[in-house]
């Protein structure tokens, strides 16, 4: 069941989301017509949970949450997620969880620690009149980049295609050859 779709360039849930209560809580808390603040949330829970969201290539999550509220259209800019926001998050990352998708995880954490500790490094600092960061480490590190973002591409293109795989599955039983139509 596809919870979550791009259509017309909106984010769009399917009723079947609302019987779920983490995302019926986001929905039911908001009392204004038209719920702009749920629709808002529902969007942003999307963009930032979804691994096939535009924005899932951003690996740090409070930089990717930051830009994705700033282009949400009726997200409030001192909305913060709260704890009903970060349930439904956690749910729905659940739901979409394998193997592949939480060594992804996992590599994407990693590789934003390694980018964030090159570019906090100053060349310039010494200690004792030595540099204080091992240049070789640094070059050997750097030379690895390659075959770190090679594997790291290597593994989202298997997640996208597991989670292509698992949608075209339907109550378990592959569609039928001739479900989708003729091509």
């Amino acid at each position: 069941m596809d919870l979550f779709e791009i259509k017309e360039g909106q984010v769009t849930f399917s009723p079947q989301a609302l019987t779920l209560a983490p995302f019926a809580k986001l929905w039911e808390r908001d009392k204004k017509d038209g719920k702009p603040v749920a629709v808002a949330e529902m969007a942003a829970l999307y963009f930032y949970a979804d691994y096939k969201s535009d924005f899932s290539e951003i690996y740090n999550p409070t930089e990717k949450l930051n830009i994705i509220k700033s282009v949400i259209v009726g997200m409030d800019d001192k909305w913060k997620p709260d704890k009903v926001f970060k349930e439904a998050v956690d749910f729905y990352k659940s739901r979409q969880e394998t193997v592949s998708t939480i060594l992804l995880g996992d590599a994407r954490n990693a590789v934003d620690k390694i980018s964030r500790f090159l570019r906090g490094i100053n060349l310039n600092e010494e200690v004792n009149g030595r540099p204080k960061h091992d240049i070789k480490k640094i070059a050997d590190t750097l030379g690895n980049l390659s075959r770190i973002t090679e594997s790291l591409q290597k593994l989202e293109e298997q997640v996208k295609k597991e989670l292509q795989e698992a949608e075209s599955m339907r109550g378990g039983h592959a569609k039928a050859i001739f479900e989708d139509g003729i091509a």
